[in-house]
């Protein structure tokens, strides 16, 4: 009697063993995993907010925040004062690592010149109110340039650029002796240099119109240009 219920103690006696060095075995993994090497962290310097190109950047929009050594960018500022009451040559959104090369020259205003792209010249032009669509395009909006000039006599209108950056726009008071002040207002473009000849002479010819294309359409469309004819389907 004595050996059959030896057996199953025996049995339960093991399993108690095996239980107890399985569970020893986990503790002694997870406070291995939690005793482990700290990561490494720098300090580096975020935007608390969205910072506008051409803007001059205040330290209440920048705070220093820690960063694993594996996600910091080289190129990253790394005291807030490096960053401080410089121009933003390029957006720097909210939550982001503030760059160096996003940043102007130490001493430097915030002059188109370094935010212009790369092969492109700043070209300013009057624009009519009531005419054009000045007063709905702001910087960095896209926009086609419309001409009308007068060619052997007939008026002729025509797209003559397309897809134009709009780097700033301007309102100045004008008047004459005489005449009741109005405001007018200016448009300046970023264009290459064979688009510069092509406004400065439509512009001087005749009359030009900016037109506000949809955000995030940059297709080139051909046109063939409208007389005074065709525009009424005489022709």
């Amino acid at each position: 009697m004595k050996r059959k219920w030896m057996l199953p103690a025996a049995a339960v006696a093991l399993s108690l063993v095996t239980t107890l060095v399985v569970i020893g075995y986990l503790q002694s993994l997870r406070k291995g995993v939690t005793r482990g090497a700290p990561v490494k962290t720098e300090a580096v310097v975020f935007a608390k907010r969205s910072i506008a190109q051409r803007q001059i950047i205040g330290a209440d929009a920048l705070e220093m925040r820690q960063v694993p050594l594996g996600a910091v960018h080289p190129q990253a500022v790394r005291r807030i004062e490096n960053a401080a009451n410089r121009v933003a040559v390029a957006p720097i959104f909210a939550d982001e690592q503030v760059l160096l090369p996003k940043l102007a020259p130490v001493g430097l205003t915030a002059g188109l010149s370094y935010v212009l792209p790369k092969g492109k010249r700043a070209m300013t032009i009057a624009v009519n109110e009531v005419v054009g669509v000045a007063g709905f395009v702001v910087p960095g909006d896209r926009v086609d340039v419309v001409a009308t000039v007068n060619v052997k006599d007939e008026s002729f209108t025509k797209v003559v650029l397309q897809d134009v950056e709009v780097l700033a726009l301007a309102q100045n008071v004008e008047q004459k002796p005489g005449e009741k002040p109005r405001v007018t207002t200016s448009a300046t473009l970023a264009l290459t240099p064979e688009q510069t000849e092509v406004l400065a002479q439509t512009d001087t010819s005749g009359k030009v119109r900016l037109v506000l294309r949809p955000y995030g359409v940059s297709d080139v469309v051909p046109t063939p240009g409208q007389s005074v004819e065709t525009a009424m389907g005489r022709t």
